[in-house]
């Protein structure tokens, strides 16, 4: 399979809020890799997970693997529904990570509750590059969803055409194109593919750019 991910261990963080589908987001990895005959393991959903509370899970696939949890400085691709979230993992972040982020901000309660500021997408940017990951890739997939889709929702399906499109993943695009499909009831089929595919691009054009 072209431009798939050959390494014998591939060490995923799926990061976000509650309510932005990261459980599903990672249910549809790890079912690729499933059908694909991988090995892999994967961690409960750590955080809350009512609505806006953080939230995360790890992923580790490789023949080798038997624990879900990842080592500092061990991640390959760290998925952030929510930039502030992606910061919150920065203690994994090493020159082997790729970060493919939301660059929509969600403004945590307590920021309300206790009125402290919350930063900017571009002090936020700076911090996540100050970690020399490999590299840094941020887009709006909110925007995205929104205006493309008509539906917010499907910002996650954005997120996992964007994280496919970097070849991390040890499977093709259209081996997770399948499992998405599969994934969601037929009414919710035709937009979460579009999200998908549109993310795909996205960041397809993104790389491309960056050479």
């Amino acid at each position: 399979m072209k431009g798939v991910n050959k390494v014998s261990e591939v060490n995923v963080i799926v990061s976000g809020v509650g309510g932005q589908g990261i459980l599903f987001a990672t249910n549809v990895i790890v079912r690729t890799a499933l059908r694909n005959g991988l090995n892999f393991a994967q961690s409960e959903v750590h955080g809350l997970a009512q609505r806006y509370g953080s939230i995360h899970t790890e992923i580790r696939i490789g023949s080798r693997v038997k624990s879900p949890l990842i080592l500092e400085g061990t991640l390959d691709l760290l998925i952030a529904m929510e930039p502030l979230e992606a910061m919150r993992y920065a203690n994994f972040v090493s020159e082997r990570t790729t970060i493919v982020s939301n660059s929509h901000i969600v403004p945590p309660q307590s920021a309300y509750l206790e009125r402290f500021p919350v930063p900017s997408i571009e002090e936020i940017k700076g911090l996540l590059l100050s970690l020399n990951p490999k590299r840094l890739i941020m887009f709006n997939a909110t925007e995205i969803a929104t205006k493309e889709i008509g539906d917010p929702i499907v910002t996650n399906s954005v997120m996992l055409g964007g994280a496919s499109a970097t070849g991390i993943l040890p499977f093709s695009n259209r081996d997770i194109r399948e499992v998405l499909e599969l994934s969601v009831p037929e009414k919710y089929r035709e937009p979460n593919i579009k999200a998908f595919d549109l993310g795909y691009e996205k960041v397809k054009s993104i790389l491309e750019r960056e050479g």
